[in-house]
C-alpha cells in the first residue's frame, strides 16, 4: 500500500502544533505586553513556522512529491518574521496587515494542498485548517484599527485552534500508519 505525502511529514505537523500552542497560550496570556514584544514573538514564531515548511518543501522536492504551495507558505512565512524582528519600530495597524496578509496566504496554500492531495490523506483536516486560516485572515485584513490586546487574544484563539487542528493531523496519521503496519504483518 502506497504511504500518503502526509504520513512522512507528520512530524512537521506535531513540531507546527507545539510551537502555535506555546505561542498560543503566550499571546493569550500576557496580552498586556508592549507592541515590541508582540512582533518580536510574532517574528519569531514566523521565522521557525517558514524554516520548518522549508525544510518540509526540500523533502518533498527530493521525495518527487508535490512541494510548490509548501515552499510558498515556508518563504512567506520566513520573510515576513524576519521583517517583524528586524523592524520592531511597525505601527500596530501595519503589523496586524503583515500578519492578516500572511494568515490569508496560508489558507489559500492549506486548500490549495488539501485539494492536490488523494483522498484518505488527511486532506479534509487540511482544508478545514484552510478555510479557518482564510477567515482568520480576512477578518484582521478587516479590523486592523483594534487594539494590541484583542489582535494577541485573537491570534493566540487562532494558534491554539490551529495547533489542536495540527495534533489532529498527528494523530489520524500515526493511526494509520499502525493500522497500515499491521495490515502488513497480517499479509506476511
Amino acid at each position: 500500500m502506497e504511504i500518503d505525502i502526509i504520513e512522512r511529514s507528520w512530524w512537521s505537523y506535531v513540531l507546527r502544533g507545539v510551537l502555535a500552542l506555546i505561542f498560543g497560550i503566550l499571546f493569550i496570556a500576557y496580552p498586556g505586553a508592549t507592541l515590541k514584544t508582540f512582533v518580536i514573538l510574532l517574528g519569531i514564531f514566523l521565522i521557525i513556522d517558514g524554516v520548518v515548511n522549508l525544510i518540509r518543501s526540500l523533502i518533498f522536492i527530493f521525495r518527487k512529491e508535490p512541494w510548490g504551495w509548501t515552499l510558498v507558505w515556508g518563504i512567506v512565512g520566513l520573510l515576513l518574521g524576519l521583517i517583524l524582528v528586524n523592524h520592531t519600530d511597525f505601527t500596530l495597524g501595519f503589523v496586524a496587515i503583515l500578519m492578516g496578509i500572511w494568515v490569508v496566504i496560508m489558507g489559500v496554500a492549506e486548500l490549495a494542498m488539501a485539494f492536490d492531495m488523494p483522498p484518505k490523506s488527511g486532506r479534509g483536516v487540511i482544508a478545514v485548517l484552510g478555510v479557518i486560516s482564510l477567515g482568520f485572515g480576512i477578518a484582521i485584513l478587516a479590523w486592523t484599527a483594534e487594539t494590541v490586546y484583542a489582535l494577541m487574544v485573537l491570534f493566540g484563539i487562532y494558534l491554539l485552534v490551529a495547533a489542536v487542528m495540527d495534533f489532529i493531523i498527528g494523530i489520524y496519521v500515526g493511526r494509520m500508519q499502525h493500522k497500515e503496519k499491521k495490515e502488513m504483518e497480517e499479509a506476511a
